[in-house]
C-alpha cells in the first residue's frame, strides 16, 4: 500500500539497505582505507551511534577483488580472547581447536597459507569499544605475532577512554590511521535524502523544502536517525492521504519516537 501510494519500487529508508551514499568526508574515509590494502596496519573507524560506521566500512570491503583479499570479521560484544578468535575461526571457515591460544596460532598459520597464495588477509572487528583492556592488549599481541593481516577497528568514541589506560598505549600506537566519522550537514542531510528516493524509483520532490531544516535539527545530521525520521513521515504522510511530506509530518514523527529524553 506504501509504495502503491507513493510509487516506490523498493520501500525507502529501512535499516541494512546495501546502497552506500557517499559524502564528500566518506570520499576521503575510504581513501584512507584504501592504505591498508598491502601493508599490514591497524585503522581506527569512530563515530556516533548511527554515523554509518560499519557501512562504511562495509564499502570499502565491496571495493577489493575476492581474488585478491580474503576479509574475516567478527561483530561479537565483550567477547573473551577465546571468544573472539573461535569467532573470527568461524568466519573464516576454520575448524578451530578448543584452546584460545592454539586457535590464534591456527589463525595466524592460516593466514601465512594465505599470503602465500598471493592474497591479503582483513580483518573487520565491530564494537570494539566493548571490548575489555585484557583483549585490547591480546589484539596487539595478535598483531605482532605474524604480521601478515591489516585490521580494521569499528567502535563508538568511548574506545578513546580504553586507549588511554596505559595497558592500552602499545595498541594505539600501533593504529596508523585514525577515522572519526562526520555527521551531515543541512546540504548533505538533503542529498542524502534524494539519494534514499532514488534509489527507491522516485525522481520527483516527496519532501517539501521545509521539510530539511526541521529533519536536520532533529536528527544532528545522522543517518540512522534521517532514515528513521524519514519512514515515519512517509507513513505519517500515507495515512493523511498526502501525497507530499510536510514539515508537519516531520515534527509529528519525530515525536511519535520519543527522543526527548
Amino acid at each position: 500500500m506504501l509504495c502503491k501510494h507513493f510509487g516506490f519500487k523498493t520501500v525507502p529508508f529501512m535499516p541494512q539497505q546495501s546502497n552506500f551514499f557517499e559524502s564528500d568526508s566518506s570520499k576521503l574515509d575510504i581513501v584512507k582505507l584504501q592504505t591498508i590494502k598491502h601493508v599490514p596496519q591497524i585503522s581506527l573507524v569512530t563515530g556516533s551511534i548511527g554515523s554509518g560506521k560499519t557501512c562504511l566500512v562495509n564499502s570499502f570491503i565491496n571495493t577489493l577483488d575476492p581474488i585478491e583479499f580474503r576479509v574475516v570479521s567478527s561483530q561479537l560484544i565483550k567477547p573473551s580472547i577465546r571468544g573472539l578468535f573461535k569467532n573470527l575461526a568461524s568466519s573464516a571457515g576454520i575448524q578451530h581447536s578448543i584452546y584460545g591460544d592454539d586457535i590464534k596460532i591456527q589463525l595466524l598459520n592460516y593466514f601465512d597459507e594465505i599470503r602465500n597464495q598471493g592474497k591479503f588477509t582483513i580483518i573487520v572487528l565491530d564494537e570494539v569499544h566493548t571490548f575489555s583492556i585484557e583483549v585490547l592488549d591480546q589484539l596487539k599481541t595478535f598483531f605482532d605475532s605474524h604480521n601478515n593481516f591489516s585490521l580494521i577497528l569499528i567502535a563508538q568514541p568511548e574506545i578513546f577512554k580504553k586507549l588511554r589506560i596505559h595497558a592500552c598505549l602499545p595498541l594505539k600506537q600501533r593504529i596508523s590511521i585514525f577515522i572519526n566519522l562526520k555527521t551531515l550537514s543541512l546540504s548533505e542531510t538533503k542529498k542524502y535524502v534524494d539519494f534514499k528516493l532514488r534509489t527507491a524509483g522516485i525522481l520527483k520532490p516527496l519532501f517539501d523544502e521545509s521539510c530539511f531544516p526541521k529533519l536536520f535539527q532533529y536528527s544532528e545530521g545522522i543517518y540512522r536517525m534521517i532514515d528513521q525520521i524519514c519512514f515515519q513521515s512517509i507513513t505519517e504522510a500515507f495515512l493523511s492521504k498526502s501525497s507530499i511530506i510536510s514539515d508537519k509530518n516531520i515534527e509529528k514523527a519525530y515525536n511519535s519516537l520519543d527522543y526527548n529524553f
